[in-house]
């Protein structure tokens, strides 16, 4: 549901690039006409009542029991995820996650489709950090970071003119340029470096992957159920993430020493748009799970 109406979020960027957008679900027609006028959604949403179809393509969530969450119609929901074709309909790409939560925000999603980044959301966070040769810009490509949905970190280095930084893979003997991220309850994942260019040194007759100019590296980032539970509306409003980069800035004739500078923002927290009756589930849930303890529920819990 989130990721619909991010998506309609993005539509005119998509439609530009020449994209239309379809979603799948086993709800009922009536259900989705009513959450198309809620949220303002005008691309197609097909009802698959019985899962025919989501069986067919093999998509079927599996760990959902027959009986779990059967009010909500949880069983017979296809794995979140997303199928990318040509304009004759062949999948060049998909994109799919086993946990039933975890999916790419709209804007993470437009950067997988359009194989660019997206330029910043007007209301994304952002913070920038100054060293010597080097300046750091870092944003996230959503205004918000919600449970289990990946969004994207985006970090700049600005490097001073006439100067450039080892990238990673560098020998040895240099100090490549390396980001490291921090946030309590958020998941990083791998920061996808651009392709460095090759710094012919004759003097050692070898070539160095270097970066000049800017740089622009992206990192995938989840606020997890450590920080957002599902269900439960939210705890604090938003979390600090910040990040560190080391780096040896050089020029034809010296280095300097290897350096480190750090920048910090604070990323809003929204919640999910939840199926109704969620919360309802949520606390019964955990109900069962404490009366289930060997010692039974704490004194403090319901």
């Amino acid at each position: 549901m989130t990721q619909l109406v991010q998506l309609q979020k993005t539509l005119p960027e998509l439609h530009e690039a020449g994209y239309e957008v379809f979603a799948i679900s086993n709800d009922t027609v009536e259900r989705l006409a009513d959450f198309a006028k809620q949220h303002c959604i005008t691309f197609s949403l097909l009802s698959d009542e019985d899962s025919t179809v989501i069986s067919a393509f093999g998509i079927m969530n599996t760990l959902i029991r027959p009986d779990e969450g059967k009010h909500m119609r949880w069983y017979g929901i296809p794995y979140p995820g997303t199928y990318i074709t040509d304009e004759a309909g062949i999948v060049v790409d998909k994109d799919f996650h086993q946990h039933h939560a975890r999916r790419l925000s709209g804007r993470g999603l437009l950067q997988r489709v359009l194989g660019t980044l997206p330029e910043q959301h007007v209301d994304a966070p952002k913070a920038t950090s100054e060293g010597n040769e080097i300046t750091l810009t870092a944003s996230l490509v959503d205004p918000t970071l919600m449970l289990e949905v990946i969004s994207l970190l985006v970090c700049r280095l600005h490097i001073a003119a006439g100067k450039h930084i080892y990238a990673p893979g560098a020998p040895e003997a240099f100090t490549p340029a390396s980001l490291e991220f921090h946030g309590k309850g958020l998941r990083f994942g791998e920061p996808e470096w651009p392709q460095p260019q090759r710094l012919n040194m004759t003097d050692l007759n070898i070539q160095v992957p270097v970066y000049d100019r800017e740089v622009t590296v992206s990192v995938p980032v989840t606020a997890t159920s450590a920080l957002v539970r599902l269900g439960h509306g939210l705890e604090q409003t938003s979390v600090k993430i910040t990040i560190a980069c080391a780096y040896q800035s050089c020029d034809e004739v010296s280095c300097g020493l290897p350096e480190t500078i750090e920048a910090a923002i604070s990323v809003p927290l929204e919640e999910l748009v939840e199926p109704e009756g969620v919360k309802t589930y949520a606390k019964r849930v955990e109900q069962e799970q404490f009366a289930k303890r060997p010692d039974g529920p704490l004194d403090d819990e319901p």
